[in-house]
């Protein structure tokens, strides 16, 4: 009998008229036809509810609801009989109807222990029998194409699917056609890689070769290992084949005109394939042409501390260039060894300055200053500005509030306001007076408010000392000492200097605090408190218990879809409406365990950065001090040398200082 499939284009021997797709969906019917919905129901022992009633409100009602229906030792008995049957015999096909190739896949079947019925028709040729024996021989689910009409690089698609771990049955259809099969196939497996890469890896063992083949790494790279020496004329071409049959079609090793079969060497583990990476854009980024000083203040060698060195600006004539835009870079798509396109995004670009003193040439990547004046960069933020200067102390009762910088060149006295959308600097000290900026401050010769005076900065804060002072920073705090003062930022609190000590008051650094001394001998209450109050742990803990609930309920749903496959067939079992309710809360339990674990990321990344809170006395932090790290506390109830404290469980812990 001729092998009608033979042919490569099952269009050129049915035609391209239009019944040709009413014949594959009647084919598809009729393979569907074998049981409804009656011999369904009929075959269980009763009526199957397929109604609302199945899922009255969890995965895990459904699934004991769907034991309770099957008939189980019907179904082991069905098993058992087919246990029972006689087993295959080359001697049992006619070789006038076989051709060679179908009876060696025949053969290596049964000398394998395969249920070769499954393949042996002689309506199959090789190929078609080649790919349901390599399927039977990983342990997969040929049932989904076994159909005669499936030529055999769709069932090769298919196979690779179900080797994969994909939902094979969104596309395991006669009415694909190759390419839509191959699109929907690379779909899913695109949607399973950005998930976990190396969920889409694969280790297999090719029952012809005794060649162990696994991917890594997402399928960048492709190893194989063998057990033993290769058979003699296996060139380059079969073992192409070999790791094409695998789904490896990428970067083969092969394509090295150095490479000889011959010289693997048993037992090592040999790279065969590699991928090619995917090169992420860069994002636009501008380069300034002026000076940007963040450095901190002067430490001199006698431990004193010039705050004279803060910061310096450039100062600009109209003209003169004051940034470049580099524009954003594309991106460019790589490639694994499957051949699956990986993603790359191409670079973002930044929107242009728009500030009123600065115009851009004809170039459109070229800034100039329209005006003569300072000019500062402050987190990646351009400007000129104007500065408005005091040459003197500014006064009692003064009410000043300005857009730019403003420069003291005396002292802040009490009842003074002054505010800055830019920064501040005073070059003489500050009393119980009003302070605040939207950028730094910076106060050469200290603060001493009485209690009274309140400071606020949108940046970072420096001052020779804070005596009985208010601080609020979004920033850092910097001083030589601080005494008896509240200070609140977000980043951290460090003394240095000549005195280097917090005394008194309550200080608060979000990302930690580190001084000389801490508290003094006398005991003076001092509080110091770092990290944030959190639930985090028991936030995470409860996240991960759902995690592990869900995951077991999930599991018990799937081997209940399971059941209902055993029992009514593959593909009847597909279209059941007790598999289908089943698969509805398969798909909501999925999207719950993705939210899962995306918000236990959240909480990595925020117990990652707790983690790293500390508070640190490089003399001494004396007793009756207070520590709070991450919300838990402890008073000193002992002075403690040298040492770094740290939050843990519900206590603090500490550990001495390297020297």
């Amino acid at each position: 009998m001729a092998d009608i499939f033979e042919d490569d284009n099952l269009g050129d021997l049915l035609g391209d008229d239009d019944d040709l797709l009413k014949l594959l969906d009647s084919v598809q019917d009729q393979q569907n036809s074998g049981k409804d919905a009656a011999d369904i129901t009929d075959t269980a022992g009763g009526d199957m509810p397929v109604g609302d009633d199945l899922l009255p409100g969890s995965s895990e009602d459904a699934y004991q609801k769907l034991l309770g229906d099957l008939n189980l030792e019907e179904l082991e008995a069905s098993v058992a009989a087919a246990s029972a049957a006689p087993e295959k015999r080359m001697d049992d096909y006619d070789k006038s109807i076989y051709g060679y190739p179908q009876l060696d896949e025949i053969e290596k079947g049964i000398k394998r222990g395969l249920d070769v019925s499954l393949y042996d028709s002689e309506e199959l040729n090789f190929r078609q029998m080649r790919e349901i024996r390599i399927g039977l021989e990983q342990g997969l689910d040929v049932s989904y194409y076994t159909s005669k009409y499936y030529k055999d690089t769709q069932m090769r698609e298919i196979r690779l699917g179900l080797m994969q771990g994909l939902d094979v049955g969104s596309y395991a259809r006669l009415i694909y056609s190759m390419p839509d099969m191959q699109r929907i196939h690379t779909d899913l497996l695109k949607k399973k890689y950005q998930q976990n890469p190396e969920s889409v890896d694969i280790t297999v063992t090719d029952a012809d070769t005794e060649v162990t083949i696994c991917t890594v790494k997402g399928g960048m790279e492709a190893y194989l290992r063998l057990k033993k020496k290769l058979p003699d004329g296996f060139g380059r071409k079969k073992f192409e084949v070999l790791l094409n049959i695998y789904g490896i079609t990428t970067g083969l090793i092969t394509q090295d005109p150095d490479f000889d079969p011959d010289t693997l060497e048993v037992g090592d583990d040999i790279l065969v394939a590699s991928g090619e990476a995917s090169v992420m854009g860069e994002d636009g980024w501008y380069e300034y042409y002026v000076e940007d000083n963040e450095e901190g203040p002067h430490v001199e060698e006698d431990g004193s501390i010039d705050y004279m060195a803060q910061r310096t600006y450039s100062y600009v004539q109209p003209g003169q260039a004051v940034a470049l835009y580099h524009p954003a870079t594309l991106g460019k798509q790589g490639k694994n060894v499957f051949g699956m396109d990986l993603p790359a995004t191409s670079g973002k670009n930044l929107p242009r300055l728009s500030l009123e003193n600065i115009r851009i040439l004809d170039d459109g990547v070229t800034y100039v200053s329209k005006k003569e004046g300072l000019v500062s960069v402050k987190n990646g933020i351009l400007n000129i500005i104007e500065q408005l200067e005091f040459k003197e102390d500014v006064g009692y009762g003064t009410n000043v509030s300005f857009e730019g910088n403003i420069h003291v060149r005396g002292s802040v006295l009490d009842s003074a306001i002054l505010k800055a959308g830019g920064d501040i600097i005073i070059d003489g000290s500050v009393e119980a007076a009003i302070v605040k900026a939207g950028g730094d401050v910076v106060i050469r010769r200290g603060m001493n408010s009485d209690g009274k005076g309140e400071l606020e900065a949108g940046g970072n804060v420096v001052a020779a000392f804070f005596e009985n002072a208010n601080v609020v920073a979004e920033g850092n705090v910097e001083a030589d000492y601080i005494l008896n003062s509240n200070i609140y930022c977000k980043k951290n609190i460090i003394t240095r200097g000549k005195r280097n000590l917090i005394c008194g008051g309550r200080v608060v650094g979000g990302d930690g605090i580190q001084t000389g001394t801490m508290g003094n001998e006398f005991g003076t209450r001092t509080e110091a408190e770092s990290g944030w109050v959190n639930t985090i742990q028991e936030n995470f803990s409860k996240l991960r218990n759902r995690r592990k609930e869900l995951e077991n309920e999930m599991d018990k749903v799937r081997e209940g879809m399971n059941q209902v496959l055993r029992k009514v067939g593959a593909l009847n079992g597909r279209t059941n409406p007790i598999y289908l309710k089943l698969q509805d809360v398969l798909e909501q339990q999925k999207k719950e365990h993705a939210a899962l674990l995306e918000a236990q990321d959240k909480l990595d990344d925020v117990i990652h950065r707790e983690s790293n809170v500390f508070i640190v006395v490089t003399n001494t932090a004396y007793k009756n001090t207070r520590m709070t790290i991450s919300g838990s506390s402890w008073i000193l109830d002992k002075d403690i040398e040298r040492s770094k404290f740290y939050a843990r469980g519900r206590g603090i812990g500490f550990e001495d200082l390297k020297s």
